[in-house]
């Protein structure tokens, strides 16, 4: 038995309630092990046995196992009584079976196996219970970097603009084309047919710059974007779409133009904000210089312009915390998306967590966090952070054709264990964004793109598209993928399959819950007539409640791959009398 591969703690992501009643219980071992049985119960429940007292358990094996690149995973979910757990494991590979305490591994043959440090879940009190804004997971966002989505009226923005840009012309960050708040207004319409339910804006507040991550001020509506009249009906017009809407968060750091980096620039040590920012040498030239790389004052990615706030300064988070009451109050906003949120302290992050919650019980918080987050989704902090290993999983399989399904399979096993199962179902899924090269750009493919974001919407999450998404509007790595979106084309009827697309897939998300839920089940190929180094995708996802059932399919291969006739069609590409064509995707419905 391979003993170093066995893992569990009672706590984390392998033991911890998902709701009042359930517990769920992970345990992690080598390919090695064929069973497991889970020894369980209240810690002080006790049984009179041949005249003495034992304690009470009982034994389920009923475990679901899941394959990762070196390990299985095996979950199981009890209901304590009694609101306690008391439990281990008795594992077997075949050959020979053993305990797994706390303290270790011990022979099943023991006469007291209670005597050994048993695991402990001590109490599954409510308020500890990890919960998040149910709304979330049947949410299809749609990202929108305002200054380049549309360009409404807007008679207080005198400054000059460049003509409206083609698909085809890459941009750059300090090209300004005119999109404003007033252009979302006009095209809600458009994203209410296309399905879209939830508004997520990139920052909209005073700054320098296009992208508006630098802030001036957090209380003022960039100009050139409107006005709080506006803001305050964009969301009023959104909501009456039922569409929720989201605020970009940039608390990270500040532009050098906000008020109190100002101050320190002009008073340094003896400015009352000198503590707002953390500056090591105050003898520092004034931007642009590399004050920054040479360590004078900390600031985003050695950015001198955009100097870092010190959260850690009481002061500090109150001034944050107010900004996004003031947001939730005055705008009726829904969620924020917080920038940078790795960087920013854990206490500021509890702190807006408890705040917004008492402005809105379901307020959404998501954090920008690019590697494993499970710090910040302990249920104090983040509702979400944007899945970018999800992300990963998807575009290495998509790109590296020596992989095969089940080594997809294995990797989103692990995607969906890196956090509670709250957590998992909203997370923000997405594969492209302002931050990043635009999918089709980088796979060059619009069929190999189409496969993918097919694959995402099949998979339990928050859905979020990149403005232009629908239709697979290109760009590199930014500013280029910040394009402005193509209206002229979109009314010309360019994008009529990319847009049919996109909205089946949203509809059949919204229509069928299958296709959020967390559980997937891949098509195993020992038992089909696909062989062990395929290409081809298929799952199945299942109606919660009810028999239905669903089966995706996505040809990732070179040839042609037959489709079972017995399903009913819902969504096809690139399908010719039940053959798959590579680049093709199918859902079915059995």
């Amino acid at each position: 038995m391979n003993y170093a591969a066995v893992s569990h703690h009672a706590y984390g992501t392998f033991c911890y309630p998902i709701n009042k009643n359930n517990l769920k219980i992970t345990i992690q071992t080598g390919k090695d092990i064929k069973s497991l049985v889970l020894i369980w119960g209240d810690p002080f429940l006790s049984e009179k046995i041949e005249g003495k007292w034992k304690w009470k358990s009982l034994q389920e094996d009923s475990f679901v196992r899941k394959e990762t690149q070196n390990h299985f995973l095996w979950t199981i979910i009890v209901s304590p009584p009694f609101k306690r757990c008391r439990y281990y494991f008795k594992i077997s590979d075949g050959i020979e079976d053993k305990y797994f305490f706390e303290d270790g591994f011990f022979a099943v043959n023991e006469k007291t196996p209670e005597n050994h440090v048993q695991f402990i879940f001590p109490w599954m009190n409510e308020i500890d219970i990890c919960t998040v804004p149910s709304w979330a997971q049947q949410t299809i966002w749609y990202q929108i970097f305002p200054a380049r989505f549309a360009h409404g009226k807007n008679p207080a923005d005198k400054n000059p603009l460049l003509p409206w840009a083609s698909p085809t012309q890459k941009v750059k960050n300090e090209e300004r084309y005119g999109g404003n708040l007033r252009g979302i207004i006009e095209h809600l319409d458009y994203l209410e047919k296309l399905g879209i339910n939830g508004l997520y804006l990139n920052p909209v507040n005073l700054a320098k710059s296009q992208h508006k991550y630098d802030t001036t001020d957090y209380f003022t509506i960039d100009g050139e974007f409107g006005t709080r009249e506006d803001m305050i009906e964009l969301v009023q017009k959104a909501h009456v779409r039922g569409m929720r809407v989201m605020l970009d968060g940039v608390f990270n750091h500040t532009g050098w133009d906000f008020f109190a980096w100002q101050d320190v620039v002009k008073n340094r040590e003896k400015s009352p904000y000198a503590s707002w920012y953390i500056v090591n040498d105050f003898d520092f030239a004034e931007y642009p210089s590399d004050a920054a790389k040479n360590g004078k004052f900390y600031s985003f990615a050695f950015t001198d312009h955009m100097p870092k706030l010190n959260t850690s300064n009481p002061d500090v988070r109150k001034y944050i915390v107010n900004v996004c009451e003031r947001w939730v109050k005055e705008y009726d906003i829904d969620a924020i998306r917080l920038d940078v949120a790795n960087e920013i302290s854990h206490e500021l992050c509890r702190e807006l967590h408890n705040s917004l919650r008492a402005l809105k019980s379901d307020f959404f918080i998501v954090g920008e966090i690019w590697n494993h987050a499970l710090p910040w989704l302990t249920g104090d902090q983040f509702d979400s952070v944007i899945n970018y290993p999800l992300r990963t999983a998807i575009m290495d399989f998509a790109e590296d054709k020596s992989q095969t399904a089940h080594e997809l399979e294995m990797q989103l096993n692990l995607c969906f264990f890196m956090y509670m199962e709250q957590n998992e179902r909203v997370l923000l899924n997405q594969l492209d964004s302002h931050d990043t090269p635009r999918l089709v750009t980088k796979c060059k493919n619009r069929d190999l793109a189409l496969q993918q974001f097919a694959l995402l919407f099949m998979l339990t999450g928050s859905i979020c598209l990149y403005y232009g998404t629908e239709v697979l509007l290109e760009g590199e790595h930014d500013p280029d993928c910040r394009r402005c979106m193509p209206w002229n084309e979109i009314e010309a009827g360019k994008y009529k399959t990319e847009l049919a697309i996109f909205s089946s897939l949203i509809a059949l998300r919204k229509k069928f819950k299958a296709f959020s839920e967390l559980d997937f089940c891949f098509v195993s190929q020992q038992n089909s007539q696909i062989p062990d180094n395929s290409r081809i995708i298929q799952l199945y996802k299942s109606e919660p409640k009810s028999n239905e059932r669903f089966l995706f399919t996505a040809n990732f291969s070179e040839k042609d791959f037959r489709l079972n006739s017995t399903p009913i069609l819902l969504l096809s590409h690139k399908l010719q009398n039940l053959n798959l064509r590579p680049g093709g995707f199918a859902i079915q419905k059995c």
